[in-house]
């Protein structure tokens, strides 16, 4: 049995948030093997709920941290493997690692400490690094997103032992360009530029904003912006008073993306050069790749994807005067991380 220490995405919205496509991908890895997903909390299910899928061999429970403690301990002894995703999920039974010698998987998501300390909540920063350095010497296999962040985790913790897999979150919906598509794109009259996302402040909307606006006057370059809060972005663009003639605003599912990632040049990442960017690999980014979009990029320090010499314009470059082009280097890029992304999947599911 795989104890996963996790929520299992139960609600439409959840299978849309990257980290919960993670546990998804991963569910899917240990498809023949049992599987419960396990939340506990010392405020919350003083009556325990669990739901089973037998189909998928897949239980999960959620119980209070005191009421059902001799339960947990149960799941605990009875599983083979743990596997945690995220330090998150080890608040409230990181001291169970300390109970048992089992074979302890953490799949790290992102840097937990670290963006606290960027929100500056430091008292969630300075538990969650305790709780860190109280297990990580249990944890046998740690699997990073990208080399950037397998690598800070061996700066951070340099007499671990254990052994690091690179396992980026990849998309499993996206489409193969065909050459037609590619020249049909490159010789598009008009030059597209693509925006898609909510309005997070990390997104850095109104840079973004201030960008469309000091180049919008090209009446060759239409502006796309895909996001799930429209009327917000109306707004913005409004108070920015930024004319609307050849810019579209809309919401679509994550099915119709492809038509519009399929005709863009130039999409908007426009991520700070900060340690969480540095080691991410974000889904958006890799789906512009994919359909050989070129981000233009505020800080090209994320992830691995400078290393693997991907193709991107700075905000510092002159934007007004820039053609209709698909980039066929970052579509091999992004397909040769699905391939080195196969051999380390095969990796993970022989840890069983």
């Amino acid at each position: 049995m795989i104890l996963f220490l996790s929520r299992y995405p139960e609600k439409e919205e959840d299978f849309r948030d990257g980290l919960f496509q993670r546990v998804v991908h991963i569910d899917s890895l240990f498809s023949d093997k049992k599987k419960v997903y396990l939340v506990a909390s010392p405020y919350r299910y003083f009556k325990k709920k669990y739901s089973i899928d037998k189909t998928e061999n897949r239980i999960i429970v959620k119980y209070n941290l005191f009421v059902h403690f001799f339960l947990i301990l149960s799941i605990y002894k009875e599983s083979k493997i743990i596997y945690i995703h995220s330090i998150h999920n080890l608040l409230y039974q990181f001291i169970f690692l300390l109970f048992f010698s089992k074979k302890f998987i953490l799949d790290l998501h992102g840097l937990v400490p670290e963006e606290f300390t960027l929100q500056r909540d430091f008292k969630r920063e300075f538990i969650f690094n305790k709780v860190e350095k109280i297990v990580y010497e249990k944890f046998d296999v740690v699997i990073g997103v990208t080399n950037n962040m397998i690598s800070h985790y061996k700066r951070k913790y340099p007499n671990s032992t254990s052994e690091y897999i690179v396992y980026p979150i990849l998309p499993n919906n996206l489409e193969t360009m065909s050459e037609e598509e590619i020249l049909k794109s490159n010789t598009s009259d008009k030059v597209h530029f693509v925006y898609s996302g909510n309005m997070q402040t990390w997104q850095n909307i109104d840079l973004m904003l201030d960008i469309i606006k000091n180049i919008s006057s090209n009446n060759k370059y239409f502006f796309q912006i895909l996001t799930g809060e429209i009327d917000r972005m109306k707004n913005k663009f409004t108070d920015k008073q930024i004319k609307l003639d050849n810019v579209d605003i809309r919401g679509v599912s994550a099915e119709e993306l492809s038509k519009y990632y399929k005709k863009a040049h130039y999409g908007f990442v426009l991520r700070d050069d900060i340690s969480v960017n540095n080691v991410a690999c974000p889904t958006k980014l890799v789906e512009y790749m994919n359909y050989g979009i070129v981000p233009i990029v505020l800080s090209n320090q994320i992830g691995d994807f400078d290393k693997l010499l991907f193709e991107y314009l700075p905000i510092t470059q002159d934007l007004k005067q820039i053609e209709s082009r698909k980039s066929v280097t970052n579509i091999k890029i992004i397909r040769n991380l699905y391939l080195d992304s196969s051999e380390s999947q095969y990796h993970i599911q022989k840890l069983y």
